[in-house]
C-alpha cells in the first residue's frame, strides 16, 4: 500500500485486490494439497505476472479468485476486492464479480468458445457499440470478416484473439489472463502486450498475467510472483527478480531460456531418460538425403460464403534426414495447412508430397507411412480422448501397429512419458485432471512411440513453461542425434526456432517468403516481413544475460 501524506490530506491508495492465505486442495479419493498460503496485493492499474512450471498452481490460483474451481475443490482464504471482504471458499460470493468487475482469458481458447455461437454472439454487447472495436483491440485487422464465423472456422491464434476481445468487451476492473498470448505469433503478441499495457493505464485496470515466457513478463509486468509446487518461492519487482534472482528455482527458470549464446546446445544439465530403453538403429542413408519433400503444393479452403481462399500457394520445401527445419509465420499464414498435407489431413489441389522418394497417397493402405510420419498437434485437449487414461493413450500407437509384447509396449510408453517429465502419478489420470502443459507432454510422448522418420511438431512447446520446454527441446535434439529423425518444427516462438533449428522457412499469406540457414537468416533477414518478426521477439535485457552467465557458473 502507498503511504498516505497526512499533512497534505492525500488519500492512501488501497489495493484493488488482496489475497490472504489462499489454499486449495482436491478431494478425489485421496486428499491432495495444490496451493498453500498464497498471499499478495494488487493495486489499481498494476500488472502482476505469475510464472512457474506447469502444475505449479498458477491457473488454480486464478480460478480460485474467480470462483471457477470444481465442486470437489476445498478452498480456504480471504479475498478483499475494492475494500469488501469475501470468502474464497464461497463461489456464490464470488459469482457477482465475474463478467462485471472481473474478466478472465483462458489458456485454451477452443474450449472457452461455444462451438454453436458466432463471434458476434460471443461478444454479447449490451449496447449499440460496434463489436469490431474489441476485435481490433485484440489484434484482428479485419474484424468484420470474422463476426459471423464459428470457432472451428478460425485458426488457434484467431480463437485466442477472439477470447481476448470477449474479456475486454466487459470493461473489467481486473483482467485475469491465463497464458493469453501462447497461441499467437510474435508480431501479434507484441501488439497485444502493448495494447494491454495501454488499456491498463487508460482504464486503471489491474491485470494478473499468467505466462511461462519470462521475457514477456519483463516487457509487460510491474511485479512478478514465482510459483513452485503450490507455493510462492519469490516475488518482487520484475527487474529485481529476473535480473538478480535469489531462489534457486527462479535461477533454474532463467537458465533454461533459449538464447543465442547456447544455440544448439542442451539447456539443462540433467540428462534425459531417453536412454532407459533402446530403439532400433536408424537405417543407413547417405548424407543430404531428402526425406520429406513438398513439391509446388497448393491448398484451397472454402469460406463460409462459398468462395475459395488459397491457404497454401505453390510452396516447395524439403526436409533432410536428421535435419530440424523451422517453419514460422503469422497465424493463418498456411504453416499448419502445409504440414497437414504430409499426413493426409489436408488435400492439395495440385503438387505432390514425397516421403523418402515415394509420392504420398493417403488413399493407399500403407500402414508404414502412418508409422513413418507422426504429428504433434497444437491443441492437446482436442488431440486426447477425454475418457481414456493417459498411459493407455500413449501406448495406443504400439497397440494399433502391434509392435512388441504387451509388457514391452507398456514399458516403452512409461519411459517416454518420463522422458517428457510426466510423473508416474499422472499415468492413470484422464486428460481433464492434467494441466495444459502436462497434456501437451503426453501428446509428445505418444508421437514418439513408433520411432517415426519424420516428426511434425505444430506449436508443440507453446503451452510449456521454460523448464519443461528446455527438456523437450533437449529431447528433440537427442532424437535427432540418436535416431536420425527429421523434424518439421512449426512455432511462433522465434527464440526457440533460433535455438533448435538448422534451417528456417518463413511463410506469409500462404506463400514462402524466405528460407535459409538459421544463424544467417536471423543475423541478416532479407524480407521486410522476416525483419518485422525478428524485431518483435520479446527479450530479457542485455544485463540479464550477465546474470544468466553467473547463475550457470554457480551451477
Amino acid at each position: 500500500m502507498i503511504e498516505a501524506n497526512q499533512s497534505s490530506g492525500v488519500v492512501p491508495l488501497q489495493p484493488l485486490l488482496s489475497i490472504k492465505g489462499l489454499g486449495v486442495g482436491f478431494s478425489t479419493g485421496t486428499a491432495t494439497s495444490t496451493l498453500s498460503s498464497i498471499s499478495f496485493d494488487l493495486m489499481p492499474g498494476e500488472i502482476l505476472g505469475i510464472v512457474g512450471e506447469s502444475g505449479s498452481g498458477k491457473s488454480v490460483t486464478c480460478r480460485a479468485i474467480t470462483g471457477l474451481l470444481p465442486n470437489f475443490a476445498r478452498v480456504r482464504g480471504e479475498m478483499i476486492f475494492d475494500g469488501q471482504s469475501r470468502s474464497l471458499s464461497s463461489p456464490r460470493m464470488l459469482a457477482p464479480l465475474r463478467g462485471a468487475d472481473m474478466a478472465m482469458i483462458f489458456q485454451d481458447p477452443m474450449s472457452a468458445l461455444d462451438p454453436l455461437m458466432t463471434v458476434r454472439r460471443h461478444l454479447r454487447l449490451r449496447t449499440k457499440e460496434d463489436p469490431a472495436i474489441y476485435l481490433r483491440q485484440a489484434g484482428i485487422d479485419e474484424p468484420n470478416t470474422l463476426l459471423d464465423t464459428y470457432a472451428h472456422q478460425l485458426s488457434g491464434g484467431q480463437c485466442q484473439r477472439v477470447a481476448i476481445a470477449c474479456a475486454l468487451s466487459r470493461n473489467p476492473r481486473l483482467l485475469i489472463a491465463d497464458e493469453p498470448t501462447t497461441a499467437l505469433d510474435v508480431t501479434v503478441q507484441a501488439g497485444i502486450l502493448r495494447r494491454l499495457k495501454a488499456l491498463s493505464a487508460e482504464r486503471n485496470m489491474a491485470i494478473i498475467f499468467v505466462t511461462h515466457d519470462l521475457a514477456v513478463v519483463y516487457q509487460l509486468c510491474d511485479r512478478v510472483l514465482v510459483m513452485h509446487q503450490g507455493q510462492v518461492v519469490e516475488s518482487g519487482d520484475v527487474k529485481t527478480v529476473l535480473t538478480a534472482p535469489k531462489a534457486p528455482y527462479t535461477q533454474d527458470l532463467i537458465r533454461a531460456i533459449p538464447r543465442p549464446a547456447v544455440r544448439g546446445e542442451r539447456l539443462v544439465t540433467v540428462p534425459g531418460e531417453l536412454g532407459q530403453y533402446s530403439f532400433p538403429a536408424p537405417p543407413a542413408i547417405a548424407g543430404g538425403h531428402q526425406l520429406l519433400e513438398f513439391q509446388a503444393v497448393k491448398v484451397q479452403y472454402k469460406r463460409p460464403d462459398g468462395s475459395n481462399v488459397d491457404a497454401v500457394k505453390d510452396v516447395s520445401l524439403t526436409l533432410k534426414r536428421g535435419e530440424i527445419l523451422g517453419l514460422v509465420g503469422e497465424s493463418g499464414s498456411g504453416k499448419s495447412t502445409l504440414a497437414k498435407t504430409a499426413v493426409g489431413l489436408a488435400r492439395p489441389i495440385s503438387g505432390n508430397v514425397m516421403l523418402d522418394g515415394e509420392r504420398l497417397d493417403w488413399n493407399a493402405p500403407r500402414m508404414q507411412w502412418r508409422r513413418d510420419i507422426q504429428y504433434i498437434f497444437q491443441d492437446p485437449r482436442g488431440a486426447l480422448d477425454p475418457s481414456a487414461r493417459i498411459l493407455s493413450q500413449v501406448r495406443m500407437p504400439l497397440d494399433v501397429h502391434r509392435l512388441g509384447e504387451a509388457s514391452e509396449r507398456d514399458a516403452r510408453a512409461r519411459a517416454l512419458m518420463r522422458a517428457t517429465r510426466l510423473e508416474d502419478a499422472l499415468f492413470s489420470r484422464k486428460p481433464a485432471s492434467l494441466s495444459g502443459g502436462q497434456r501437451q507432454r503426453a501428446t509428445i510422448a505418444r508421437a514418439l512411440t513408433l520411432q517415426p522418420k519424420v516428426l511434425i511438431c505444430d506449436e508443440s512447446v507453446s503451452a510449456l513453461d521454460v523448464s519443461i520446454q528446455a527438456r523437450v527441446l533437449d529431447l528433440l535434439m537427442d532424437l535427432r542425434e540418436k535416431l536420425g529423425i527429421a523434424i518439421l518444427f512449426i512455432s511462433h516462438d522465434l527464440s526457440v526456432i533460433d535455438h533448435l533449428c538448422d534451417r528456417v522457412a518463413v511463410m506469409r499469406q500462404g506463400e514462402l517468403v524466405e528460407e535459409g540457414e538459421t544463424e544467417a537468416l536471423f543475423r541478416q533477414p532479407v524480407a521486410d516481413y522476416t525483419q518485422d518478426l525478428i524485431a518483435a521477439i520479446p527479450r530479457l535485457p542485455s544485463f540479464a544475460g550477465v546474470q544468466i552467465a553467473r547463475i550457470e557458473a554457480m551451477a
